[in-house]
């Protein structure tokens, strides 16, 4: 695929913008001290291509950038994405896209970023049925594979170019290791996209087939299950002499068992349960009464016993009546007196006089009580117990049982056209997939073929590294198809050898790479961009890069020994030959980015003619984000 960066645009806070640019067919070389902002140029790029994850450093850079931003030639289109500035540690959802690479004064945001995911898939040549047909814990079966993906074909960061286990980036990320083991075929021309859709279909057809199975499963239980409940329940109705007694077969017994639920009589059962029935709700409806004359009675002697307080408390009125009538002549007191006098009288005449209703309470309890224990004495006397009616009790409950299974087996039918739904369904599906399944190309050889080819281009650079790699001259390239790593084998030995060192694992990563490029713009594969780009590849010589160490403790290139600093003349010949050699042999385009300690001298004594130093050297206050002297960036 034809990429490569034009520029890498920073849009600082204080209206500043910061800009580096690169050159297609070149080693552009990005060189100075450590912490300069260097390898934060990969992060950038990642942070670009929509990272979901944050790993650009907030001091000195995040704090003082509003937006990131590359511009890019793709396919021989330019475009231009840009993104915002990440604000308490949260990735920034904003993003700036042109289609023909206008780089703004600021961006503004003017896209989505699932819709900025559909133009780079278009470039990448994925579709909707560019997917992974194989799952995992990390990555759903049938999903998209995702351009990001690929560019782990592209980097070498710090931390990866000289390991010895690990050659690729974000291997710590399960979702990258597991997506490496399933795009790599795809990657390098093992595997064709065509092959992939229809092992995709295969795996969607296989997933319908074991639900459809489940489901068999299933219906082929419940008839299994029905069957053994209507051989139990024939059984039965012999031994109540509703059918006879026959050998079971479901043809035969069925419509017996139907014909004894739609014609049995119960009349003699039906009889005594009905007059038991009819006793129980006569004796109900007198209890319900004996409980209403009670609590009336109950209520009336607490209304009795009310009113004779109210009667003792008018008593003293009918005394000063009598007394003292005559000598208060007072009209208003005499009309209180007489109605407080008359209201006494018939007090006293309704708690001393007949009850205010014509019948007897007690009588009337006692009378009910009565026909309570008649009603008692009936019920028991009714033959529900004896053996002959316990038995007409129990067929008939098991005819309502036998009911309720031909209701539900005759309920079925729709189930059973389901069934056969299923069936055909399933036979058609098993027949789609073997079909596919002819049609499936076997890329064994194929991927044999690559894999040999791969190692045979490998080997190429490892004889261009010999001497930078002397203790292994002559050893074999032996690609670990199964690990993604490079080791090296002894001529006519069957197994690999352990390589130590830094410096051999840094020839193995650059082999390694440079090798994979090389067969992927022979297979010309439309997923992986034809770039690179690596993070320190002298690291071996100058020593680790970390925070906790300071720059002092960073060797100078005059402490570098003659023997690293060939090395690292090797390792940049390498790179430069590699340009010439995919535009002048395989006649393609070609971009790789450096960034590095070492001084341009490097590659100016050895006239490596396709260096291009990008920017002046990151020191003495030159570096990604560059400060005045009164500390503003610019």
């Amino acid at each position: 695929m034809r990429f490569h960066i034009m520029k890498l645009i920073l849009w600082l806070r204080n209206g500043k913008i910061r800009e580096l640019e690169f050159k297609n067919n070149k080693v552009n070389v990005i060189t100075g001290e450590s912490e300069t902002g260097k390898s934060e140029i990969i992060s950038i790029i990642d942070y670009c291509f929509y990272a979901s994850e944050i790993d650009i450093t907030e001091k000195k850079i995040n704090e003082n950038v509003n937006w990131y931003g590359v511009k890019f030639s793709i396919n021989d289109k330019i475009y231009t994405i840009a993104r915002g500035r990440i604000q308490e540690r949260r990735l920034s959802k904003d993003y700036f896209f042109s289609p023909v690479g206008i780089v703004p004064k600021l961006p503004k945001s003017n896209v989505q970023e699932s819709d900025l995911k559909k133009v780079i898939e278009k470039e990448f040549s994925i579709t909707d049925k560019t997917v992974f047909t194989i799952g995992s814990k990390n990555i759903t079966l049938g999903s998209k594979i995702s351009p990001r993906y690929f560019f782990m074909f592209n980097t070498q960061t710090e931390n990866i170019i000289i390991n010895s286990e690990v050659f690729f980036d974000k291997q710590n990320n399960d979702k990258y290791r597991d997506a490496l083991t399933r795009i790599f075929d795809l990657a390098v021309g093992i595997e064709s996209e065509e092959n992939l859709i229809l092992k995709a279909k295969i795996s969607e057809l296989n997933k319908e087939i074991n639900s459809l199975n489940r489901k068999k499963t299933v219906f082929d239980k419940a008839t299994h299950s029905f069957l053994g409940d209507l051989k139990s329940l024939s059984e039965k109705a012999q031994v109540f002499n509703l059918i006879d007694y026959e050998a079971f077969n479901i043809d035969v017994v069925l419509p017996k068992l139907k014909a004894v639920v739609t014609n049995y009589k119960e009349e003699n059962i039906t009889i005594n349960i009905d007059k038991l029935n009819k006793l129980k709700r006569e004796k109900n409806s007198l209890i319900r009464k004996i409980r209403n004359l009670k609590k009336f009675k109950s209520e009336y002697e607490e209304y009795r016993k009310l009113e004779a307080i109210n009667l003792d408390s008018l008593k003293p009125v009918v005394a000063i009546k009598n007394a003292y009538y005559r000598l208060l002549d007072l009209p208003d007191l005499d009309l209180i007196m007489n109605v407080l006098n008359e209201e006494y009288h018939e007090i006293k005449k309704n708690i001393s006089g007949r009850p205010p209703f014509d019948f007897n309470v007690d009588e009337k309890i006692s009378n009910y009580e009565m026909d309570v224990d008649n009603l008692n004495m009936q019920i028991i006397d009714i033959p529900i117990n004896d053996a002959r009616t316990r038995n007409e009790i129990d067929k008939l409950m098991f005819i309502g049982e036998l009911k309720a299974k031909i209701s539900l087996y005759e309920n079925s039918g729709n189930e059973s056209e389901t069934k056969n739904k299923i069936n055909d369904d399933l036979k058609g599906k098993i027949e789609f997939r073997d079909e596919l399944e002819k049609n499936i190309i076997d890329y064994t050889e194929q991927k044999e073929s690559v894999l040999r080819l791969l190692d045979e281009l490998i080997q190429n650079f490892l004889e261009q590294s010999e001497d930078a790699i002397p203790t292994y001259k002559g050893y074999k390239s032996a690609f670990q198809y199964k690990d993604k790593r490079l080791k090296l084998r002894e001529p006519k030995a069957i197994l690999p050898t352990k390589v130590g060192s830094s410096s051999n694992h840094l020839f193995l990563h650059l082999c390694l790479f440079l090798g994979l490029q090389e067969l992927i713009v022979r297979q010309d594969s439309p997923y992986v961009p034809n770039w690179l780009i690596f993070d320190q590849p002298s690291r071996p010589y100058f020593g680790e890069e970390e925070e906790e160490k300071t720059q002092k403790e960073q060797k100078e290139w005059k402490d570098v020994s003659k023997t690293d600093r060939a090395k690292i003349k090797i390792a940049m010949r390498l790179l430069n030959d590699f340009i010439t050699y995919v535009n002048d042999d395989l006649k393609k385009d070609f971009q790789i980015i450096v960034l590095e300690h070492i001084p341009k001298s490097i590659w100016k004594e050895a006239k490596l003619d396709n260096f291009f130093q990008v920017d002046e050297d990151f020191k003495n206050g030159n570096a990604l984000i560059r400060f005045d002297i009164k500390g503003e960036p610019y």
